[in-house]
């Protein structure tokens, strides 16, 4: 194919561009179907094959090539509309206003680009910018009808979307009444995000289980919206941000600044931070102060949308086909180092997933040192074709896992070895399966080590029975000396067979056999969550336990009995009954059940009634554990949301406490600090 090096006006690179009409064409059909399938993979199967970076460039080359041969551009050419398509599963609805992207650019050059040509759109009258986060979500409209939520749409291919309504209404940050709104139809825009914490924890999750992981928070939070069970989008953890509209009387408002300060006095979770920016200088040091604070932030960002204050002036300016003309979003390079991939190892989770793990040259990456980078499965070190002894790129996926992006194939030396997944378990030497369809490989024996270890370290966790003092090291040292052989065994330790322990001494071991011991008294939800049923968690635990009363109702409920239960789907009651089924798992049960541990679920009064009919959020760092302070609140009564509102009755906040702090003081909540908290419940 014939190529020149050409040099765009309105753009820093210069690209790689075909001499000839026919090549052009040639190149053309290549670039639309390979921007089709990348589509599909992002939009629709939430498995990205390649980074924004490498798809924008993909769009970019595409839009130059149109811009030098516009015979070639047609109306369904993926410069002309928005990527999405429509899944069969959801119903299709129209946007009332179609729903465009945003321009973007990698350049801060191409950013005094845009103010330019602002100021000479605008006539040189004067002009005011909102710098706000790009939140690398999924793009949601929200249809209200006098004030009444009535319909959720994703955005689809911009001009119509998937109702997805049932599966927003699981989400308690999304208000059903905004009686602030004005009357008629309201479509606000934001985005719809899988928090950072709550996508590590998942994808340790998805590992555990054998499952392929999640990308990043974006494909996560975009494969739990397109969930057919709600039950399931209800445990996973969404969370949105609203930061535009479609639909919106134009009476209402005159700026961005006071639209945004309407939606946050009206309840829906807003940008942490937002500037007002005259000067491109303002514009600049925006982005360089967002690009500081935005790792604190709960969701991934990967830029700045910088976009003109008056709504006026955006009617003026206008749109293309695709994107409006008042906006333009600046990416951030992703953070990422080089280092050496030293060697892959296997770890074995408590459900024997094996699981390949690098092995790194230590580098820091946004703050971190790190050193191991899980790699998920086989499958996944293939496709990305990744050797040991490789150079690879290192970041962290949402920010939270460090992850190896790709292998530096050009620099290869020859000695770089492929990776095939061990026969036999490295914990105990069994032959492992891959069951057929599945991407995990497991080692099936029970009694495998490293399983037990994983199992015991969950069941004593702080989540789970919460038993003080049994960490991995002690956990490690009970099965070396055969003291721990099974989780019943735990619960035969003496303060005197504890003391053999290095570092153990009597005090120590005396600590830890009354936390066993004090263990045995806990709720039966943190019992069934520390058993470690697949899929079965904490959240689900609270609910079997609060519907069945007892561990024996449970274990003999049907798969039909399970699924009436809130936020237990048809997942959890299958892989819940499966679990029943095995003899050794009933085994167990009995055997802690005659140890004398609690199951029955205790009577859903609270200990005291303090702070009765009182409604609490908690933000921020506390120096308890949240869920402890959180437990707390329900046993002196109060009932615990995570979504602040107009019925919330106080909000406890911690240090780096975010958005939350912002909408409670909005909406005349009352803030505690951990002291006030304190001396409230004595007081009460």
């Amino acid at each position: 194919m014939h190529y020149t090096l050409l040099a765009m006006k309105d753009y820093t690179q210069s690209e790689l561009f075909p001499t000839t009409a026919r090549a052009a064409a040639e190149r053309v059909a290549w670039l639309r179907a390979e921007i089709a399938r990348h589509n599909r993979l992002y939009y629709e199967q939430a498995a990205p094959e390649i980074s924004d970076k490498k798809y924008d460039a993909l769009l970019r080359e595409l839009h130059n090539i149109e811009v030098l041969h516009p015979e070639l551009v047609t109306p369904d050419s993926p410069t002309q509309h928005v990527g999405g398509q429509l899944l069969r599963e959801f119903s299709s609805v129209a946007h009332i206003v179609p729903m465009q992207s945003l321009d973007n650019t990698y350049s801060q050059e191409e950013i005094l680009e845009f103010i330019s040509r602002m100021k000479k759109a605008l006539a040189d009258e004067p002009f005011v910018f909102i710098v706000e986060p790009k939140i690398d979500g999924v793009a949601i409209s929200l249809v209200y009808e006098n004030g009444r939520l009535v319909r959720a749409v994703t955005r689809g291919d911009g001009r119509t979307g998937d109702d997805v309504t049932a599966n927003i209404l699981t989400l308690p940050q999304v208000p059903r009444h905004a009686p602030r709104l004005p009357a008629g139809l309201v479509e606000i825009r934001g985005e719809i995000y899988l928090p950072k914490t709550r996508f590590a924890a998942l994808n340790a999750e998805r590992d555990e289980a054998g499952e392929q992981p999640f990308a990043n928070p974006r494909n996560a939070a975009a494969g739990t919206l397109k969930h057919l069970d709600p039950t399931v989008v209800a445990v996973r953890g969404l969370d949105i941000v609203v930061y535009g509209f479609g639909a919106f009387p134009p009476e209402t408002v005159a700026s961005d600044y006071e639209f945004l300060t309407l939606l946050r006095k009206s309840g829906f979770p807003t940008p942490e931070k937002i500037w007002r920016a005259d000067t491109a200088e303002d514009v600049r040091n925006a982005i360089d102060d967002l690009d500081h604070l935005r790792h604190d932030f709960a969701y991934e960002t990967d830029g700045a949308v910088v976009k003109i204050d008056s709504l006026e002036q955006r009617v003026r300016l206008g749109s293309t086909n695709k994107a409006p003309r008042w906006a333009i979003a600046y990416k951030y390079e992703p953070e990422r180092a080089r280092t050496r991939l030293r060697d892959i190892s296997i770890q074995v989770g408590r459900t024997g997933v094996l699981t390949p793990v690098a092995e790194l040259d230590p580098v820091h990456v946004a703050g971190s040192r790190i050193a191991r980078a899980t790699l998920h499965n086989e499958e996944e070190i293939q496709r990305k074709d990744i050797r040991i002894g490789d150079m690879v790129l290192v970041e962290k996926a949402g920010e939270v896992i460090p992850a190896v992006v790709e292998a530096l194939v050009a620099e290869r030396t020859g000695e770089e070895k492929t990776f095939t997944m061990p026969t036999k378990c490295p914990s105990c030497g069994s032959h492992v399966v891959r069951e057929e369809g599945q991407v995990a490989v497991r080692c099936e024996n029970p009694s495998c080590p490293a399983q037990l270890q994983r199992r015991i370290e969950h069941f004593a966790s702080r989540g789970a029975m919460d038993i003080e003092g049994l960490g991995e090291s002690v956990v490690t040292q009970l099965l070396a000396s055969g003291l721990v052989t099974d989780i019943p065994s735990i619960y035969r330790l003496t303060p005197e067979s504890l003391a053999e322990l290095d570092r153990m001494g009597e005090k120590s071991a005396a600590n830890v056999a009354a936390g066993i011991a004090a263990s045995k008294k806990q709720p039966l939800w943190r019992l069934i969550f520390g058993l470690g049923i697949r899929h079965v968690g904490s959240v689900a635990a609270r609910k079997l336990a609060r519907h069945f009363g007892s561990m024996d109702k449970l274990i003999h409920a049907t798969e039909e009995e399970l699924i009436t239960v809130e936020d237990v789907g048809t997942t959890i009651a299958h892989a819940l009954v499966t679990w029943v089924a095995k003899p050794q798992a009933r085994k167990l049960v009995a055997e802690l059940q005659a140890l004398g541990l609690n199951m029955l679920e205790e009577s859903t009064a609270p200990a005291s009634t303090a702070l009765a009919g009182t409604i609490w959020v908690l933000t921020g760092t506390l120096t308890i554990p949240r869920d402890e302070a959180a437990e707390l609140i329900r046993n002196a009564g109060g009932v615990v949301t995570s979504a602040v509102s107009k019925k919330t009755t106080y909000l406890l906040a911690g240090t780096e406490a975010g958005s939350k702090l912002d909408k409670a003081r909005a909406l005349g909540v009352t803030v505690l600090n951990e002291a006030q908290f304190r001396e409230l419940v004595e007081r009460r």
